[in-house]
């Protein structure tokens, strides 16, 4: 089976990734042949630009646009300026923020591609250690307030984001996206910002049909991703969430499924 893809976006951690944060050798020749047949290649990320550009670059699509902070930026790997950029509101924002203070809550702060964070702790260097994004301890994350951060992210135990992130979605219910990645995260961005909006504004931008872009991911952040593309694929270790929304499903993310996926859907 076969469709007449253009672009391809794929999500890194849980997707294109392996269990070590690594592409396998058969997702990376499957991402090659598909560049080589004239295919576009999107990585499509919750993560910084700066982290997800490392992985364009070592697939040798340096060249490529990176869709990153759950698509509140979309930026070329070699540029400094982003095509696209929808920040957090000022004062949405800011009440994140004190927010966080008063329920003693681990918050990270992107802005101009830096990470900014109280201090440095776990969470810190959790973060720091899968995405090698260099956090910055600023002691009092006030200090930006009247600034539009690109992304908010809060890091805490599973347990307590599973019981948090329903509250913090009817928290914020019309003025926020906030989704949900990894089990210790959850993401606070624009309403715009996300993958879905981001993968469209990018296929309207090279002149590509939606029918002929597919998205892959794992997540709830890469619903909106897998419901706009002609093609949404979930990997098998995605929650049965996702899976059902997605068109198809591919075998896990530490089985090669991106490679699979790609094989049986774009040759």
């Amino acid at each position: 089976m076969s469709a007449d893809i253009r672009l391809i976006a794929t999500d890194l951690d849980g997707t294109l990734l392996d269990e070590n944060g690594e592409v396998s050798p058969a997702n990376a020749e499957a991402l090659a042949d598909a560049v080589a047949a004239g295919i576009t290649v999107c990585i499509a990320t919750g993560r910084s630009h700066a982290s997800a550009s490392r992985f364009a670059r070592e697939l040798g699509i340096g060249d490529s646009i990176v869709i990153s902070y759950n698509g509140a930026m979309v930026r070329r790997v070699a540029e400094d300026e982003p095509l696209l950029h929808v920040p957090v509101d000022a004062g949405l924002a800011s009440a994140i923020v004190h927010h966080c203070i008063s329920e003693r809550l681990h918050l990270d702060y992107f802005i101009d591609d830096n990470l900014y964070v109280t201090h440095v702790d776990y969470w810190a260097r959790l973060y720091l250690a899968r995405t090698g994004d260099m956090p910055i301890p600023v002691g009092d994350l006030r200090q930006f307030d009247g600034r539009t951060p690109t992304k908010l992210l809060v890091s805490a135990d599973p347990d307590l984001v599973k019981d948090l992130f329903p509250r913090e979605q009817a928290r914020w219910a019309g003025k926020l996206f906030v989704t949900h990645s990894l089990p210790e995260y959850i993401e606070y961005l624009n309403p715009e910002a996300t993958k879905g909006s981001a993968l469209q504004w990018l296929a309207a931008h090279l002149q590509i049909q939606m029918e002929q872009v597919m998205g892959m991911g794992d997540q709830l952040n890469d619903l909106p991703m897998l419901r706009f593309a002609g093609i949404g694929v979930a990997v098998a270790n995605a929650p049965q969430m996702v899976r059902q929304a997605a068109d198809a499903v591919t075998d896990r993310n530490d089985e090669d499924g991106v490679g699979k996926a790609i094989e049986k859907y774009c040759f």
